[in-house]
Order: structure tokens, then sequence, then C-alpha cells
């Protein structure tokens, strides 16, 4: 009986320690909650985690771009390169130990090609400068193990492996497209310039050749102008032209003019019209590439056809290019129609307008000779001087100058007598004239546009003044020079100022002002010891009436103004 009362004793005092224990966890745990719930102060500020700074900038739009295009677009490219070179090196390998024999080696080269394909395919959305490189390495495998059985194990003829090599390009080609992918377009545009060079047989079949490649070029030409791609048009350009040079080099003669003319021409009209869209649609932008790839399309263009025309038609060459050159000009115009051009786009656009003046020139050159050309190219510096003005375009305006300078002095290199030629009625001296004469004209037209037209005016006078003495040295005898050089001096001197007080001309005072100061200081430190008496006492005496009107002018003008 007392056993059971104490076991009942000490289950309860146990059962009370218990509920003890529970009581005293409870205030413990509730004391803690509100320890931790009142705000403990810290000298420290809070510390805001980057993704919660709204303010950060990205590392694509900050100083560290540079580093960002690096690491995430040229090391992927360089490590795809660099697994293309190992599986080269690892394959070569395995060919020259024979491991693996013709059929097993096809095969590997497909399979291969699967995977990489897929795993391009899958990154497409999570790693978007991965995927394009991987999918054009698994395009390019695969072309390359179908290539293989055809050169080298002969499994298929060449029309089946042509056909092939065009189906896997056009289907690269179509996931570009889809996918707006520069890179793997680069890849398609490879394989398509590949495959009908690697299964030539050696034929001069160019007419197929060049058929091709301006079907390709068209395709080309619709997939480019919803494409804001900037490298691969240059790529395609180069590559055009490139294959072409090969061909000619030892084929151009003994072809037929119809299908290399029609590729240039195809080629050229394609990607100029293409360009000047795009120009057109990025013009508030930087272009820097679109204005390469015209200069180039212009340039190249205009070397392929210098060739042909050389070749078929020297005669009409020059002609010939000229309208070359004017199918550019005509395609620029049309592009500026019903654009509203802004500073900046009309810089661009200027620039652009600058590309074909020294292929003109170059036409010009090789079209004429002698006094014919030095006409040319003066004539054509006043048209672009002109044209310039009209269009507003300052770039244009100013590349005049260098044209000028070279026309000019051209005309010097006809510095001779030619048999039976009158002094001033001759074609050189015709040359210093109608050069003067554009040259006022030029300084005229243009005076409210540029400030640069007084050099113009500047230049006009003294080149006159060189013609007429040109025409002294060559025309009479030398006793009979230094007189003459003196009478141009003052008649052209006292024309000109004259003429620059009844106008209000200020150049033309400093003109004639200048001129009879010249004359002033001939005749007294030079003609006044070397001139023979008779000569000397002409001289003198118009030199004196000359100065006497110039005195008596000028103080009538002050009584006017005064």
């Amino acid at each position: 009986m007392e056993e059971n009362e104490s076991k009942e004793i000490l289950s309860k005092i146990q059962s009370m320690e218990r509920e003890l224990f529970f009581l005293k966890e409870r205030v413990l745990s509730l004391s803690q909650s509100k320890t931790i719930s009142k705000p403990i102060p810290s000298e420290l500020p809070k510390q805001i985690h980057p993704l919660d700074n709204k303010e950060t900038v990205p590392l694509e739009e900050g100083p560290n771009w540079f580093i960002q295009w690096i690491g995430q677009n040229l090391f992927v490219k360089l490590g795809v390169f660099s697994l293309i070179l190992a599986s080269v090196w690892f394959f070569y390998l395995a060919i020259e130990e024979y491991w693996i024999n013709e059929s097993v080696r096809i095969w590997i080269g497909i399979l291969s090609s699967l995977p990489v394909l897929w795993y391009g395919y899958k990154t497409k959305d999570t790693r978007p400068y991965l995927s394009p490189s991987l999918l054009g390495l698994g395009i390019a495998v695969l072309f390359s193990a179908y290539y293989s059985g055809y050169v080298w194990y002969d499994l298929y003829g060449t029309e089946t492996c042509f056909v092939g090599l065009i189906l896997l390009s056009l289907t690269a080609v179509g996931i570009s497209y889809a996918e707006k992918s520069e890179v793997l377009f680069g890849f398609a545009s490879l394989g398509v310039f590949l495959s009908p060079i690697l299964v030539s047989t050696g034929q001069n079949s160019y007419p197929f050749l060049f058929t091709y490649l301006l079907i390709w070029n068209a395709l080309f030409f619709w997939i480019r102008k919803e494409m804001e791609w900037k490298v691969i048009p240059l790529i395609v350009l180069f590559a055009n032209h490139l294959i072409f040079a090969i061909w000619a080099e030892s084929k151009l003669q003994d072809a037929k003019l119809f299908y290399p003319l029609a590729f240039q021409i195809g080629v050229y009209l394609l990607f100029l019209i293409r360009e000047f869209q795009v120009l057109k649609a990025n013009r508030e932008k930087e272009p820097v590439l679109t204005l390469v790839t015209l200069g180039f399309t212009l340039g190249l263009g205009f070397i392929q056809a210098f060739w042909i025309f050389g070749i078929f038609y020297p005669t009409l060459k020059p002609f010939l290019l000229t309208l070359f050159l004017l199918s550019f000009y005509i395609i620029y115009s049309r592009s500026l129609k019903e654009i509203t051009l802004t500073e900046k786009a009309k810089s661009t656009y200027d620039i652009v307008g600058l590309f074909g003046l020294p292929l003109i020139i170059s036409v010009i050159v090789m079209g004429m000779t002698g006094k014919t050309l030095a006409f040319s190219l003066i004539s054509f510096a006043f048209v672009v001087t002109m044209a310039s003005t009209y269009s507003k375009q300052m770039y244009m305006y100013l590349a005049t100058f260098p044209v000028w300078f070279f026309a000019l002095l051209y005309a010097f290199a006809f510095t001779y007598r030619s048999f039976n030629e009158i002094p001033f009625l001759n074609g050189r001296f015709v040359i210093f004239a109608t050069g003067s004469l554009y040259l006022v004209l030029s300084y005229w037209y243009s005076r409210n546009f540029s400030p640069f037209a007084k050099l113009f005016l500047y230049v006009a006078y003294p080149y006159f003044l060189l013609g007429n003495f040109v025409e002294i040295h060559l025309g009479f005898p030398e006793e009979k020079r230094l007189f003459l050089y003196s009478i141009c001096l003052i008649f052209y001197g006292l024309c000109t100022l004259v003429i620059g007080f009844k106008k209000e001309i200020q150049s033309l005072k400093v003109a004639g002002f200048v001129s009879l100061a010249l004359v002033i200081a001939k005749f007294y430190l030079y003609d006044f010891w070397n001139l023979s008496l008779g000569y000397r006492i002409l001289a003198g005496l118009f030199l004196g009436i000359t100065l006497i009107v110039t005195g008596t002018f000028y103080n009538r003008i002050k009584k006017e103004t005064v």
C-alpha cells in the first residue's frame, strides 16, 4: 500500500517537473521573440543587394561593354573555331592511323553534326551568342561529311553532290532567316559560294555559274531588306567579285560577253538598290558599314566593268563607263526622294555623293588627251561646283578644289609653241581664258553658299594673267617680252581697279592695286636697267599715264564719298 502511494507521488512529481519545464520553455521563447522584434540600432548602413538597385547600369551599356562583347561573343566564336580545329585534327589523325574505315568516316561526320545541331537549337533562347555558332558548326560538319563522300569515295555523282550541297546551304539560309542570325547566314553563304567550286570538273560552264550566282544574289536581296546585318553584305560582295576575278583571269578573253556582263550588272544594281534602301532606313544612325559597302560596290563594279569593256569594247570604254557611273547617281538621286534630311543624314548623303568623283575623273583622263582633256577637266570641275552648290552639298563642294587644282595645273603641260600658232588665238589660251571665266562664275554662283567661294575669285585673276604671260613668252621675241609683260599688267590692273570701284568689289580693287604695284616695282627695279631706250620710253609713258589716271580716279571717288 505504501509502495503504491509512493509510486503515485513520484509520478505526480515527474509530471509537475515536465509541466514546469514546458512553462519555462514557453516563457523563454516569448521573451526571445520580443527581443528580436525590437529594432536594433546599428551604425552600419543597410546593404542593398545589387539586383535590388534599379539604377545599376548593365555591363553591356556601361564602360565595360568591350569586355562584355569579348566574353559573350568573341570567346564563343573562338571556342567554336577551336572545336572545329580540334575535330579536324583528330579526324585527320584517325584517317592517318586508319582507326576508322571509309564508310565509317562519313557516318561519323554526319552523326557528329546531329548533337551539335540539337544543342544549338535548344539553346537559341538561353544562349543567343552560342546558338548560331553551334548551328553553323553543325551544318559545316554535315556539309563537309557529305562532300567527303563525293570527293574521296565516289559514293554519288557530281549532280547528286551539287544538289545535296545546295539543299544543305538553302536549309541553313532558311534557318538563318527564321532566326534572323547573321552568323548562321555567313555559314550558309559560304556553302552557297563553295558548292559550284567544289564540284567543278574544270569545264568552262560559266553560263551556269553566273546564272546560279545571280539567283543567289537575288535571294540575298530579298532577305537583306528585312535584316539589319552589317558584315554579311561586304562578305557576299567580295565573294562575288573574287569568284569572277578568278574565273576571268584565264577565261574572260575566250568567253562571250553576255553572261559576265549580265552578272556584273546584276550584282552592281542589286547591291546599290539594297544598300541605298538600308541607308534610307537607317540614315539617322551610324551606317558606317553601309557606306563602306556602297563604296566597294561602286569601286569593284567600276574595276570589273573596266576589265570587261577593255576586252570587248576598248574604243567605247570611256562612254560605257560614264553610263556605269551615271546609273550610280540616278539611284543615288532616287534614294533622296520623299525623305527629309537632318543635318546628320545630309552629311552622310554628301559623303556618298563624293564616291563617284575620282572615277569620273579617271574616265575623263582615259578618254581624252591633250588640250581636249584639259578643257574637259576644267568643265567637269565647274559643273560639279554648280551641282554641289545647287544641292547644298558642302562635302561635294569642297571635293571640287583638288579637281580644280589638277585641271588648272594641267593646262601648263602645253606651254610650248606649235607650228603656225598665233598668240592669243590658240587652244592653249582658250583653256586659260575659259578656266578664269569658270572660276569667276563659280565664285558668283556660290558666294552665298560657302565662305570658300572667294578662293575662286582670288585664283581667277592671276590664272588669267599667267595665261597672258605664257602667250607673250611663246609668241614674241625676247626683246619685246619685258615691255609686253608691263603693258599686260597695266591694262588688266587698270580694268580690274575701275570695275572694283564701280561695282564696290573689294577683291577687284586689291587685285588692280597689286597689279599696278608690280608694274611700278618692275619698271624701277628691272625695266629701267634692262630695256632698250625705245621700250623704256614707251613703258614709262604708259606707266605714267596709268598712274595719273588711277590717282585722279581715286581722288574723284574720295570726293564723292566725303
